[in-house]
């Protein structure tokens, strides 16, 4: 009896990551639109990324000291850099101080913390070079979608909660690395450059290629680049064939359906391929931004507007995984030495 139980839990796992997953994309959606954010992908894309990486609830205390890390973090986020947007090397390098330090929890296993850092620092320096006004929307709707996104985390783990036994709570986890940090940094620079000679750089950009490097050590070894760009080329078809059916009928109803659908299969794969799992949370992040952004009630001609950004998301997939691959050369030659190592006799 013992032994049947012990077989059919990690199935039992999985799929309650798999509708962890689903539903948490699902409650941010419609409390993104009940609470009305312009910027409607929030929410669930961050309580996406929050649910496959843990595998417990955070504590009530946790929550909040994430939520005042965020609050106050965004604030001083938008003061300084609306003071130093006229002082590019200043501005750079305050910018890319937030991010590294995101890059730093993540290395060391605080992926919730991470994760909020991280949108943080990808999005509202950017956008203040834009629009003041702009960025002061999205701080205060990023502190929102914060709140919104922890109480999806609760409310998913509620309905769904883990069978994990608590041992499996401290799962293993790299140590501090400063130099991973670094270099995944380093990855973002040309980007975050850019952005200050064009102000019309697609902020989804950024947030792809940030969700993609956080994925380079998670994946599977030399095919690590490879998949990585076929999880946000999947995402974009997904999205494409789901927003053509959306905007053939719409209503909320039939978008939700949809949304479920797409989430409970993408995060199906994603609870039960292993080391592949990272292929997957890019293609369901990749789904959320693009199909989010395309029914947002931020004022544009949509279908036109969503092919521009689905082009962003796939040139930015594309550059993500050409940049990984170059600073992982040597992690590709191991394992296909490895490969190409005779069995010990």
């Amino acid at each position: 009896m013992s032994s049947d139980a012990a077989v059919a839990s990690p199935e039992s796992s999985a799929r309650l990551l798999a509708l962890r997953i689903a539903f948490g994309m699902l409650l941010g959606f419609v409390l993104a639109a009940v609470f009305r954010l312009e910027f409607f992908f929030l929410p669930p894309l961050l309580a996406v990324q929050m649910l496959a990486l843990i595998r417990r609830p955070p504590s009530l205390a946790q929550g909040a000291g994430i939520f005042f890390v965020m609050a106050v973090l965004a604030v001083i986020t938008l003061v300084v850099s609306s003071a130093f947007t006229r002082q590019p090397l200043i501005y750079v390098a305050l910018m890319g101080l937030l991010l590294f330090f995101g890059f730093l929890l993540d290395s060391v296993g605080n992926a919730m913390l991470a994760t909020f850092v991280l949108m943080l620092g990808a999005t509202i320096p950017l956008v203040v070079v834009q629009s003041t006004e702009a960025a002061t929307l999205l701080s205060a709707e990023l502190i929102e979608a914060t709140a919104i996104a922890l109480l999806t985390v609760w409310a998913v783990f509620a309905a769904f909660p883990s069978t994990a036994p608590a041992s499996n709570t401290s799962v293993s986890q790299p140590t501090s690395s400063p130099r991973a940090a670094l270099t995944n940094l380093l990855l973002l620079v040309p980007v975050l450059l850019l952005f200050l000679f064009d102000s019309n750089l697609s902020l989804v950009v950024v947030i792809v290629i940030v969700n993609i490097v956080r994925q380079r050590h998670r994946g599977m070894a030399s095919q690590t680049a490879l998949g990585l760009l076929f999880g946000n080329v999947l995402g974009g078809v997904v999205a494409t064939i789901a927003y053509f059916f959306i905007s053939i009928r719409s209503g909320p109803i039939f978008f939700l359906l949809i949304a479920l659908l797409v989430g409970l299969i993408l995060g199906g794969r994603a609870a039960v391929a292993g080391t592949r799992a990272p292929v997957y949370t890019v293609a369901l992040a990749s789904f959320i931004i693009l199909l989010g952004l395309g029914v947002s009630p931020l004022p544009s001609e949509t279908g036109t507007l969503f092919v521009e950004r689905l082009i962003n998301v796939l040139l930015a997939g594309v550059y993500a995984v050409s940049a990984i691959a170059l600073v992982s050369p040597s992690s590709m030659a191991r394992t296909e030495d490895n490969e190409q190592m005779p069995a010990p006799r």
